[in-house]
């Protein structure tokens, strides 16, 4: 895939729409552990930087789906969360020595019952959909999050180093409620 391009401060996502690249609060030195929540349905929640937080990340998410009463949207969309945020864990984080850097982003967000996940990293590396070994335990988190989205892409991030890797989830199963 080729990275969705990026307009003025806006991720495109076909299908969505546009999403502001800087969620609100994403300045805020105290964001780890709180959720910012907006007129137009966006969470944003920052992360810490080793693979415990991929529990919270699918936690959350399995959380605001709920709130927004989009249960139907829950086997998907924590299966996308867990894939990207695990990428974005093991592969885009700088090394011990470059420390502080900025936390990786969970972003959710809902137009109507539509949703995309959205992950932000400090690496400029695109995602990569390797060939995978299936017999391996690990290298196949982008074919799931494909698997189980209407689309993904990768955009850079307009004003800060680093990227967004999006998924776009398919309508759930209780949609035509």
């Amino acid at each position: 895939m080729v990275g969705t391009p990026v307009t003025r401060a806006e991720v495109v996502c076909p299908e969505f729409g546009l999403i502001m690249d800087h969620p609100d609060g994403e300045d805020d030195p105290d964001i780890s552990l709180h959720i910012t929540t907006r007129p137009g349905d966006d969470v944003t929640i920052a992360l810490g930087d080793d693979l415990t937080w991929v529990k919270f990340a699918r936690d959350r998410t399995a959380a605001v789906m709920n709130a927004w009463g989009l249960g139907g949207h829950i086997p998907a969309a924590t299966l996308v969360v867990s894939e990207l945020v695990t990428n974005a864990l093991r592969h885009a984080l700088p090394s011990v020595e470059v420390r502080p850097h900025p936390p990786v982003l969970l972003r959710l967000v809902r137009r109507r019952r539509s949703v995309v996940c959205l992950v932000a990293d400090p690496s400029d590396r695109p995602p990569v959909l390797a060939e995978a070994d299936f017999a391996a335990e690990t290298g196949r988190g982008l074919y799931l999050v494909a698997a189980h989205s209407r689309r993904w892409d990768w955009a850079p991030r307009r004003d800060r180093p680093g990227k967004w890797v999006w998924a776009l989830l398919p309508p759930p199963p209780d949609a035509s409620r």
